[in-house]
């Protein structure tokens, strides 16, 4: 099994298919962004090459990231293949909805039925600020139809002093009477801007607006294996996730590879440098050359983010690296 030098074993992939993406959420990326050459972009025919080698050796889960993944042509084809690998036992995906529902009835054949929605507030005019694009009600629909069709969804909500705090507690209602998981992610410096966070609302900050709302709020679980902090409530069918993204509780248990849509592999979020790995599939390398490369780079993975962060005073575009 690939594995860290803290012995952590690798058994989950984050795959960026693309840079691009039809929003322009303020925390992701600028208005007027500069996108990737499609032929600097790894072929599917690689991805999935990949994927396999990694799943010979230990990685179990795979999701598919941006950008926004079903701006990229092909994509379903790509997912057809990307199922069948030996090995994979999930596969995810995380979208922004826009493109997604008439994708739906396909991905449940296909057995793709976890996905993680971006949405950013449940007030068209917020989402408009936020996303810079009038998409809102094509969100919505996606995710009525993944509700309607037993999809498994968390919807992953940024949390962002003086823009949608507001949004809180009505987006925890989404899960009112349908078995969502409604997660708040800690804002991140990664918007391609290179400016920081003014203010992070961190995760006490956003457990405290959910438990004075809601009188019964408790964790029910201690975050093991996980990025998210889970609480239910009695006046919720469905929970409540808090993910400390930029306090970054959870590095000790990282058990994640992510490899952007440029074909590099990063340890982290906050790594300043990856592995190449384009340029060793289009090198003849054999299968265990690539490995090899891979094992040698995770042995360059830091402890936490926090560690990783200290070499990097650049910050990529969070739709650049692959979220």
């Amino acid at each position: 099994m690939l594995t860290d030098k803290f012995n952590r074993q690798i058994k989950y992939v984050r795959l960026a298919v693309t840079d691009r993406c039809n929003l322009r959420c303020t925390y992701c990326m600028p208005e007027h962004m500069k996108f990737v050459q499609k032929n600097k972009l790894l072929t599917f025919e690689e991805l999935l090459r990949l994927v396999t080698i990694l799943a010979q050796n230990g990685v179990e889960k795979v999701r598919i990231t941006g950008g926004e993944p079903f701006v990229r042509s092909g994509l379903m084809h790509f997912l057809e293949e990307l199922v069948k690998i030996e090995g994979i036992k999930k596969v995810g995906i995380t979208s922004n909805g826009v493109l997604l529902e008439e994708h739906l009835e396909k991905l449940h054949t296909l057995g793709i039925k976890d996905i993680n929605l971006s949405l950013d507030a449940v007030s068209r005019k917020r989402f408009e600020e936020i996303t810079r694009r009038d998409d809102f009600s094509k969100v919505i629909n996606s995710l009525q139809k993944m509700i309607d069709l037993d999809f498994n969804v968390k919807v992953n909500m940024v949390v962002m002093d003086q823009k949608n705090t507001d949004q809180i507690i009505p987006m925890a209602l989404l899960a009112k009477n349908a078995p969502l998981e409604i997660r708040y992610i800690e804002e991140m410096p990664f918007n391609g801007t290179g400016r920081e966070v003014a203010k992070t609302w961190n995760y006490k900050d956003i457990e405290k607006v959910l438990s004075d709302e809601f009188s019964d709020f408790a964790k029910v679980n201690d975050l093991e294996m996980s990025t998210a902090q889970i609480y239910q409530t009695k006046y919720l069918k469905g929970k409540v996730g808090i993910i400390p993204a930029f306090s970054r509780t959870f590095c000790g248990t990282c058990d994640r590879l992510r490899i952007t849509s440029l074909g590099q592999i990063r340890n982290c979020l906050y790594s300043k440098e990856g592995l190449e790995l384009k340029d060793l599939l289009r090198t003849n390398k054999s299968d265990k050359e690539i490995l090899n490369q891979i094992q040698k780079h995770l042995a360059t993975k830091k402890k936490s983010g926090w560690d990783e962060e200290k070499e990097n005073t650049t910050l990529d575009s969070m739709s650049l690296i692959g979220g």
